[in-house]
C-alpha cells in the first residue's frame, strides 16, 4: 500500500545527501597541509602531495567495487563502513611520522570516501526523484563547495595556532559526524517506505525532460555501444575541462597575473561553482539532460578558449569575470552529469550503482590523464595554449559522443519492469 505525505520524504533524503556529499569537500582542504606537514617530516612537497594523487587514482578502483557491493550489503552498511574508514584514516594522519604512512592512508581514503559521499547520494537522488532530479542533484553536489568554503575560513588559522595534527583530527571527526548519525534515515528506494518517487503520478507514467527508460540490466548495458560511447564522452570532457584545474593557477601566472590574483581567481571560481551546480541542475529539469550537458560543455569550451586570451588582465575585469564564471559552469560537469546521463540513458534500476560506478571510474581516468597532458604541453612549448586548443577538440568530441550515445540508448530494448517495481535488495 502506498503512503501519501504532505511533504514528500524525498526532500528529507536530499538533506541527508547534502551532508554525505559535503564530506568530499575535505579533499579540497588538503592543500592547506602541504607546507606544514612536508616541513615537519622534512620531505619534498612533491613527495608529500603524492598521497592526494593516490586518493584520486583509487576512485577508479573504488567506484566499480562499491557499485557492485551496494545491492548486496545495502546503502546503510556501505556508508557506515566507508564513512568510518575515511574518518578514522584522517584522524590517524594526525599521528603519522613517516611519509609511507600517508600513502597507505591515501589508499584507504581514496577507496572509502566516494562510497560515503558521491555514490550513495547519486543513487538516492536517482531513485527518489522522478521530477526535479537535476535540481536535487545540483543542490546536493554543491555542498562539496559549501563545506570547502566554510573550512577554508578557519582551517589555515587552526593549523597555524594549534598545529596540523588537530586539524587532521577535525577533518576525520567531521566525516564521522556527517555520515554515521544519518544512517538510520537512509533508504535507497522509496518503495521501502511504501512511497513512490517524487513527481510520479499515480496510475500514469511520469513525463517531462527527466524521463528515463524502464530498467535495463547491467549486463545488457555493458554489452551496449551506448554505454562505452558515453564513457568516452565523460573521459574527454573530464580530461579537458576538469584535468586543467591543477594547472590553472600556473597558467594564469605565466600570462602575467600575480600569484595572489591567481589565487583570488580560483577562490571566486570555487564559490561560483556552488551556484553553477544548482543552476545546471535546474536547467536539466527544464530542457533535459542531454541539452543541459551540452550547455555545460559549451561553458567549459568557452573557459578553455578564454584561458588562451588572458594576458595580464585583472581578475575583476570583463574577461576575468567571464572566465571564472564560465569555468565554474564547465567544472560542474564533474559531479552533475555522470549520474544524470546514466539515469537518463539506462533508467533508475537496481543496477544503477554498478553502472554509474564503472562510468564514473572511467571519467576519473580522464581526470588522471588530463594534468600530465597539459604539463607535457607546457614542457614542450613553454605554454599551455596548445593543449588548451586541443582541449576544445576534446570538448567537441565529448558533446558529439554524448548525443550519439543517448540516441543509441533510446533504441535499446527496455525491460518490462518499471521504476516503481525496482528497489535495492537492502535498505
Amino acid at each position: 500500500m502506498l503512503i501519501k505525505e504532505k511533504v514528500h520524504r524525498a526532500w528529507f533524503l536530499l538533506a541527508f545527501c547534502c551532508l554525505l556529499v559535503a564530506t568530499m569537500g575535505t579533499t579540497t582542504l588538503l592543500s592547506f597541509f602541504t607546507l606544514p606537514v612536508s616541513t615537519a617530516l622534512e620531505v619534498p612537497r612533491a613527495a608529500f602531495t603524492l598521497y592526494t594523487i593516490i586518493m584520486s587514482l583509487m576512485v577508479i578502483v573504488s567506484m566499480p567495487f562499491w557499485g557492485r557491493m551496494l545491492p548486496r550489503i545495502g546503502i546503510r552498511a556501505m556508508v557506515a563502513i566507508s564513512g568510518t574508514g575515511a574518518g578514522l584514516s584522517y584522524i590517524a594522519m594526525s599521528y603519522f611520522t613517516s611519509l609511507w604512512q600517508f600513502y597507505v592512508a591515501g589508499i584507504i581514503v581514496g577507496f572509502t570516501l566516494p562510497a560515503c559521499s558521491f555514490l550513495p547520494a547519486s543513487v538516492i537522488i536517482t531513485n527518489w526523484f522522478e521530477q526535479r532530479r537535476g535540481m536535487a542533484m545540483g543542490i546536493a553536489m554543491a555542498f562539496t563547495g559549501v563545506y570547502a568554503a566554510i573550512g577554508s575560513t578557519f582551517l589555515p588559522g587552526m593549523i597555524i595556532e594549534a598545529g596540523w595534527q588537530p586539524a587532521y583530527r577535525l577533518l576525520g571527526a567531521v566525516i564521522l559526524a556527517l555520515t554515521l548519525p544519518v544512517l538510520p534515515f537512509l533508504y535507497s528506494h522509496p518503495s521501502k517506505l511504501g512511497l513512490r518517487p517524487y513527481g510520479t503520478k499515480e496510475g500514469s507514467a511520469p513525463s517531462g525532460p527527466t524521463d528515463t527508460p524502464a530498467g535495463i540490466s547491467a549486463r545488457a548495458v555493458y554489452r551496449s555501444p551506448a554505454f562505452w560511447l558515453v564513457c568516452m564522452a565523460l573521459f574527454f570532457g573530464h580530461a579537458s575541462i576538469i584535468g586543467f584545474i591543477q594547472h590553472a593557477p600556473a597558467h594564469l601566472t605565466s600570462k602575467g597575473i600575480s600569484p595572489v590574483e591567481a589565487g583570488t581567481f580560483m577562490g571566486l571560481c570555487m564559490l561560483s561553482l556552488i551556484g553553477a551546480k544548482v543552476t545546471l541542475g535546474w536547467l536539466n529539469d527544464r530542457i533535459g539532460t542531454v541539452n543541459a550537458s551540452l550547455v555545460c560543455l559549451f561553458f567549459g569550451a568557452i573557459a578553455l578558449l578564454l584561458f588562451t586570451r588572458m594576458s595580464g588582465q585583472a581578475v575583476i575585469s570583463t574577461i576575468g569575470v567571464t572566465l571564472f564564471v564560465a569555468y565554474a559552469f564547465g567544472y560542474a560537469y564533474n559531479s552533475i552529469f555522470p549520474p544524470l546521463l546514466i539515469s537518463r540513458m539506462f533508467g533508475a534500476t537496481k543496477d544503477f550503482a554498478s553502472i554509474y560506478g564503472v562510468a564514473y571510474a572511467l571519467a576519473c581516468v580522464g581526470v588522471a590523464i588530463g594534468p600530465p597532458l597539459f604539463g607535457t604541453s607546457y614542457d614542450l612549448t613553454g605554454s599551455y595554449d596548445s593543449m588548451l586548443l586541443i582541449g576544445l577538440g576534446f570538448v567537441a568530441i565529448s558533446a558529439a559522443l554524448t548525443v550519439l550515445a543517448v540516441r543509441l540508448s533510446d533504441r535499446m530494448p527496455k525491460a518490462s519492469q518499471t521504476t516503481d517495481a525496482i528497489a535495492a535488495s537492502n535498505c
